[in-house]
């Protein structure tokens, strides 16, 4: 501990045990039959306060401390030199004694020489009057009396000064490492990078970190003290369970779930849950860390459906070879048959027919997803495929009553890539699209330019839209909602943005409509080029 602060706890300590001293004195006044001007009282109580002032006015600590033992030792010559008696000069060992405890030698060695000095002036100036009230051989032993005290008071001082200064060492180095512990712990607290949060045994919020605020979106203000709705609306009861569990003791290590943030949104989340007691045993507290495993989880989620691609195309390539060489055969023998009109079995033999072109095309599929990346990338407009797509499919939306709306705000990106796949990817989204329309429905098919390199289209629609669960499974493989779909479509067109460095978008709710966002890396435009 700092040894000026040790002074200035002395010096606040030593006042008051100075103003506690007067007050004993002057109370014992009412019991002990002598008397003293009444000046004496007051001008300590005056005195006193103006210590304080002092000590409020932060003065020098050892202009304070001479102050402190001077007032001390003046109050006493004072009241012998007023009141003589022989009793009031014991009074000087009290001055003596707190000089001892501020453990320094000098002063101590420079009061005994003062208060020597006034003893020996007060017993000159007053010895008849001592002769008076006490025997002469009872005098001298009560000066051998306060001498002894008085050396035992400086003695003190000098024996007891080292060990006070180790035992002071001593607390200093403790209070260095409870800071020390306290602030790595506050640093760690307030620094970490998962969400951390202290509730109390009523679930409400005693302590958050910065990164807590930011995953959830609540600040401190809000949480202090309140129960905040942190868990979806579904998972309440099981949130509710996991809190008494913990409240019985339990704990939770890295358990995953869904969190909700201040805005409605959900993540995935990764949670420990541990209960925290005090010394005593007694649980106060309940802790919970919790980790973001959105970007882990969407990890996770695109190795699996690249494992699945990667078999789909394993599938397709022994698929393809292995079941059209059969099917060619059967193919043309059932054109055959259907060309005579007198067979019986017609009506079969055209079915059959048309089931094996929906064979044909789900194995077409299955080559796409086994065909490699692209290897004959060139450039194209990406808005002139647009239009060829919606001139194809003009007569269909003419045909339903369809409102088509078109924004291009892209006229001169240019997109490198297979231009075949691109179209292919449009024309199956835009036919979704219009599949989910009823008649008199509307689509709108849109360009932009992102700040981050990209060229987006949108295609949206008013249609039936769907729900979060499908569009979650939407490019599972084999996963369709229509009678006559393969579930292949979203899944190829997916594969196709992804190798042309994309990527595909869905936002859709339930009979308000769907939007399905591509986007495309493009290259500097031509009109950007021709400026330049």
């Amino acid at each position: 501990m700092d040894k000026l602060l040790i002074l200035t706890k002395r010096n606040r300590l030593f006042i008051n045990l100075f103003a506690i001293g007067l007050l004993l004195h002057t109370l014992s006044s009412l019991f002990i039959p002598f008397q003293y001007t009444t000046s004496i009282p007051f001008f300590a109580i005056f005195y006193c306060i103006l210590l304080y002032t002092f000590q409020r006015m932060n003065i020098n600590n050892h202009v304070l401390q001479f102050l402190i033992l001077g007032g001390m030792n003046g109050y006493v010559l004072y009241l012998n030199l007023d009141t003589p008696y022989y009793i009031h000069i014991l009074l000087f060992v009290y001055p003596l004694f707190i000089a001892s405890l501020y453990h320094s030698i000098i002063s101590s060695l420079i009061l005994l020489m003062i208060t020597g000095l006034e003893v020996i002036y007060i017993f000159q100036k007053h010895f008849k009057n001592f002769q008076n009230t006490i025997e002469f051989g009872d005098l001298y032993v009560f000066l051998i009396l306060l001498i002894l005290m008085s050396l035992t008071a400086v003695v003190h001082s000098l024996f007891m000064r080292n060990t006070w200064e180790r035992v002071e060492e001593q607390q200093a180095t403790l209070e260095r490492a409870l800071d020390s512990k306290e602030g790595y712990l506050h640093m760690f607290f307030e620094n970490a990078k998962d969400g951390i949060a202290v509730f109390d045994l009523d679930a409400r919020i005693i302590a958050l970190n910065p990164a807590f605020e930011l995953l959830y979106g609540w600040s401190r203000e809000e949480c202090i003290g309140n129960r905040i709705p942190l868990v979806p609306p579904e998972n309440v009861a099981a949130a509710n369970e996991r809190i008494e569990k913990v409240l019985k003791g339990e704990s939770f290590y890295s358990f995953e779930t869904r969190d909700m943030k201040k805005d409605g949104t959900f993540f995935d989340a990764q949670l420990t849950l541990s209960p925290i007691y005090d010394k005593s045993g007694d649980m106060v507290a309940m802790s919970v860390i919790t980790r973001d495993i959105s970007y882990r989880k969407e990890a996770e989620k695109l190795i699996v459906q690249t494992e699945k691609l990667k078999l789909a195309g394993e599938i397709a390539a022994g698929v393809a070879h292995e079941i059209r060489n059969p099917m060619t055969v059967i193919s043309g023998f059932i054109q055959m048959m259907n060309t005579d009109d007198q067979h019986p079995y017609q009506t079969y033999t055209k079915l059959i027919e048309s089931e094996l072109e929906r064979i044909n095309l789900i194995i077409s599929e299955f080559l796409i997803l086994a065909k490699p990346h692209v290897t004959k990338a060139k450039e194209f407009h990406i808005e002139k495929i647009l239009q060829d797509v919606v001139l194809l499919f003009s007569p269909e939306l003419n045909l339903r009553s369809i409102l088509l709306k078109e924004s291009w705000k892209a006229r001169y990106a240019i997109v490198v890539g297979e231009q075949n796949q691109i179209k292919q990817v449009i024309i199956n989204i835009v036919k979704n699209a219009i599949e989910a329309l009823s008649n008199g429905g509307s689509l709108e098919i849109s360009t932009d330019l992102e700040t981050q390199g990209f060229v987006t289209i949108h295609i949206r629609d008013n249609g039936e839209g769907m729900t979060q669960e499908v569009v979650n499974q939407i490019f599972e493989p084999f996963f369709t909602t229509k009678t006559t779909g393969t579930g292949l479509g979203m899944m190829i067109s997916q594969k196709i943005i992804q190798e042309h460095g994309g990527k595909i978008l869905i936002n859709s709710q339930l009979n308000k409509g769907t939007v399905v966002s591509i986007l495309l890396p493009y290259t500097q435009s031509e009109k950007s080029a021709s400026s330049s």
